[in-house]
């Protein structure tokens, strides 16, 4: 397990994000699933609520005006061989290259038998 196949997952993860497409980044999610924004749990027991929070999130973006993510920053923390927390610095870019959203969000990954990771839940650090 290395920092690179870290930052390729989210590499990845930010172009499916930016097409806006809640299905694709829905795949990569494990339910029932938990968010943290603002300090409160979101609880999203099934598929069609992440799909929903996701869709939320993403038109969000998109009405700010959202063209692309970039990784600002990443910091990988492994908790065993197949687990980490991955906090990054997310950077999101208007069409021009303009910052619209500068924001850090930490991932508790995991790693499943064929080597792809999993989302099991998010973190977005508020304030």
């Amino acid at each position: 397990m290395s920092d690179e196949a870290i930052e390729r997952f989210f590499g990845e993860y930010a172009e499916r994000y930016m097409t806006f497409d809640a299905e694709a980044i829905a795949a990569v999610y494990e339910v029932p699933f938990l968010a943290v924004r603002e300090g409160r749990p979101i609880h999203l027991g099934d598929h069609a609520a992440v799909l929903e929070h996701l869709t939320v999130l993403m038109d969000a973006y998109r009405e700010a005006g959202a063209a692309r993510a970039t990784i600002a920053d990443l910091h990988v923390h492994r908790l065993d061989a197949t687990s980490v927390v991955a906090t990054v610095r997310w950077n999101a870019l208007s069409d021009n290259g303009a910052i619209l959203r500068d924001f850090t969000t930490s991932y508790h990954l995991l790693r499943q038998e064929r080597g792809d990771w999993r989302v099991l839940s998010y973190t977005y650090h508020h304030g």
